[in-house]
């Protein structure tokens, strides 16, 4: 397994992987209709090109011998209500193929996603995780994750809660 930046070339296969990881943990809890219209705004490879491209985004990728696996995407300087941090990086989206989970790839890529942030200068790492998604709290909680505040997340036509969860760096 090679954990590494991704590059523009990946996009093609960041872009199935963005698609199935999230259909696999998110269609039980919402509609048909819901679930096409967020990935057809989300992960669509114009959009994860135009993500590749823009610097304020680092995507960072899990790949073995034939493909991607498990994948984060990090949006650097970016805050929230009730952090006072100033520099901040968002854990947007960290997913890892369902056939590969219980082999801490999770792990894995947060302690990355650690030490990449701390080499870039910042002070702390922030994520939104839905209240209704026990496992990955506890996750981020194992791996020095605390809770401090709320948000919302649209999925679709649906207004979620996600708990807004820190680790300073």
């Amino acid at each position: 397994m090679l954990i590494r930046l991704a590059t523009l070339a990946d996009a093609p296969r960041l872009r199935d992987l963005s698609e199935i990881t999230f259909r696999d943990t998110y269609t039980v809890y919402n509609t048909p209709e819901n679930m096409e219209r967020h990935v057809a705004k989300n992960f669509s490879l114009q959009q994860i090109e135009i993500e590749l491209k823009d610097s304020t985004n680092q995507y960072i990728v899990c790949e073995n011998e034939q493909d991607l696996i498990a994948f984060v995407k990090l949006v650097k300087n970016h805050s929230t209500t009730g952090l006072t941090e100033e520099k901040a990086v968002e854990i947007e989206r960290i997913y890892v193929r369902k056939e590969f989970h219980g082999q801490q790839l999770g792990r894995k890529l947060i302690d990355f996603c650690t030490d990449w942030a701390k080499d870039q200068g910042f002070e702390v790492i922030w994520l939104g995780v839905w209240e209704h998604n026990p496992n990955a709290i506890k996750f981020y909680e194992k791996m020095g994750y605390v809770r401090f505040g709320e948000h919302t997340f649209t999925l679709g036509d649906d207004v979620q809660t996600d708990y807004v969860m820190k680790k300073n760096i």
